[in-house]
């Protein structure tokens, strides 16, 4: 397992859109983050429902992030009420445009996790089976 020995400032469950702010926010602050992941890519939600016809059921600028202003000008929705792969596609742009791919393990569930009064983010037991 890559980092195994690794300690981080803090584990972030989950590659989704709240998963990705998060590993963004906390590295703004300086801290070190590692984000464990189950499935094979970032999206959350909408890396695992791919059924035809999924999409957001509000208006897509609702759902970017605020917090570049350099992001919000240089992504362009297609549709106001954006599909599946337009929001997936969204998802990955942000983590390749901020650079956070290289702190997120995929194919990774998190089994177990212990804090400690001197770290909160104490070591975590991982699987990496593929779902």
């Amino acid at each position: 397992m890559p980092n195994s020995n690794r300690e981080f400032d803090a584990v972030i469950v989950g590659a989704g859109l709240a998963g990705i702010y998060m590993l963004h926010r906390l590295r703004g602050l300086g801290l070190s983050a590692r984000v464990y992941e189950g499935g094979a890519g970032v999206g959350g939600t909408w890396y695992w429902n791919r059924y035809p016809g999924a999409r957001c059921d509000v208006e897509s600028m609702d759902y970017s992030y605020s917090f570049s202003e350099e992001l919000q000008q240089e992504w362009r929705w297609s549709e106001r009420y954006a599909s599946q792969p337009e929001i997936l596609a969204y998802i990955s742009h942000v983590v390749d445009r901020f650079d956070l791919r290289r702190e997120i393990e995929f194919d990774t569930r998190v089994t177990a996790a212990h804090s400690t009064k001197r770290r909160a983010a104490g070591p975590c037991r991982r699987s990496t089976a593929k779902l």
